[in-house]
């Protein structure tokens, strides 16, 4: 078995970028969903055009230079990467091994293992958990781990507002297997990019095991660890774009019994990162006090507590608030990109509007907090506001509507300002982040220049 090609057969060269990844993974659903269609070839021919706008986008990879045919061969393997993945993913969904021999394994396995007892140890990979049933188990299937098979309707919707009528009742959901499913397992899964299918049969199961008024708050922060996991040294290195994307599509899969603060179904996630967005937006200047078991309580209270261990004791809770303020400080910024990648997809209008409205209400709207935050941050005392502000800045002029001169001056004079501020920057990762941003927005404004001009 180990000199089998197709166990050690690599995925995807690693000589592919994380970005390049995630643009082929954003594709899987809807080619799972058209090789599930009636019309023949339509899943092979979305794959070859998924594969073409690759090479538009990043050009061919340098295994294909110089070889015969290149753009055919590139197509093939990418459309055989979209089926096998596919087909694995439902494979290991539904307990399918690939022989006879799997087969008879996995009954033994099966036998030993689910005793559906509490002491099943927790999967480090989620979607593919002990959750595994062959076609002869006796297992109820409905308890496995929601997959895109499994969801049966569940398929991302033409558009954001007609999925809100998916009936719940075709979504059994069995509570007995979601225990696993928690905040550490969700941002593994964003890590992993696993499928946004997935990513939302995970969120639904967390759902149901963990009923509340607004249950898609620890998947929304699950999220926000996945894009600050990156890089311990530098948190700024990961583009949220791509996951944000990824939740987004995952939202579309949403059916009408998730409801977060009101509102139901695929308009749900947005709803959800968005009441994050402006709960992270306003900076509080002071740490709150640290907390402070008994037992030092106690010790405080003590006597014979000499004066170099109280020192010791200050020192200590000194160094902890200010690591505690600086981990604030980044996850303040952090919420910002997230912001301004976020209005960028046009996420911060969803959900704010009804269906039959399709004027420019949701547009105005969603940029309408964005704009005063990036107007009133720059003028904030904390440099961290500034770059905050500068982040979101950016976003709102990717984002204006070409032709209106009025508006791109007042941007120009907020971009001096900021620029202004800049200057004032002590803490130097700060300020080469903001002058990059700085650098991309005046180019982002030069273009709203050509429009008006």
């Amino acid at each position: 078995m180990s000199s089998d090609p197709r166990v050690h057969k690599p995925r995807l060269p690693k000589a592919y970028t994380d970005q390049q990844l995630a643009f082929l993974k954003s594709s899987l659903p809807e080619f799972e969903r058209r090789s599930q269609g009636s019309i023949r070839g339509d899943a092979k021919k979305f794959a070859l055009e998924r594969a073409q706008d690759f090479i538009v986008r990043f050009g061919l990879p340098e295994e294909f230079v110089g070889v015969e045919e290149p753009e055919s061969r590139f197509k093939e393997q990418i459309y055989n990467w979209f089926k096998n993945t596919v087909g694995r993913t439902r494979r290991k969904l539904e307990g399918r091994p690939r022989s006879a021999k799997k087969a008879a394994e996995k009954a033994a396995a099966l036998a030993n293992d689910l005793a559906w007892s509490s002491t099943v140890a927790t999967p480090n990979v989620v979607p593919y958990s002990h959750a595994e049933s062959s076609t002869s188990s006796p297992v109820n299937p409905t308890q496995t781990l929601i997959s895109p098979i499994q969801y049966g309707g569940l398929q991302p919707s033409s558009s954001m507002s007609t999925a809100l009528s998916t009936p719940a009742s075709n979504h059994n959901l069995q509570p007995t297997l979601t225990l696993s499913i928690n905040q550490a397992t969700l941002k593994d899964s964003f890590l992993a990019g696993v499928d946004s299918s997935t990513i939302a049969g995970m969120a639904h199961s967390f759902v149901a095991a963990n009923p509340s008024s607004t249950p898609l708050t620890p998947v929304v922060d699950a999220l926000f660890e996945a894009i600050s996991a990156e890089n311990s040294n530098n948190s700024f290195n990961r583009d949220p774009h791509a996951y944000l994307r990824r939740f987004l599509d995952a939202s579309t899969y949403f059916p009408a019994s998730i409801v977060h603060a009101g509102v139901a179904g695929p308009l749900a996630g947005p709803r959800a990162l968005q009441m994050q967005i402006r709960k992270y937006s306003t900076w509080i200047a002071n740490s709150p006090p640290s907390r402070i078991s008994s037992s030092q309580q106690v010790q405080r209270s003590t006597p014979q507590q000499t004066p170099g261990a109280l020192t010791s004791n200050s020192i200590s809770e000194e160094m902890q608030r200010i690591a505690s303020d600086r981990q604030r400080r980044k996850d303040h910024i952090q919420w910002a990109r997230i912001h301004g990648a976020a209005l960028e997809l046009g996420m911060m209008g969803l959900g704010r509007v009804g269906e039959a409205d399709n004027s420019g209400y949701a547009y105005a709207m969603g940029r309408a907090f964005s704009e005063m935050m990036a107007r009133d941050a720059v003028w904030e005392s904390d440099e961290v506001e500034w770059v905050a502000g500068i982040c979101v800045l950016r976003a709102v002029i990717r984002t204006a509507m070409r032709g209106d001169r009025r508006q791109r001056d007042e941007y120009d004079d907020l971009l001096r300002t900021y620029e202004g501020r800049w200057k004032e920057i002590k803490d130097e990762a700060r300020q080469a982040l903001v002058t990059e941003i700085l650098l991309s927005a005046k180019d982002d404004l030069a273009r709203l220049d050509d429009s008006v001009s």
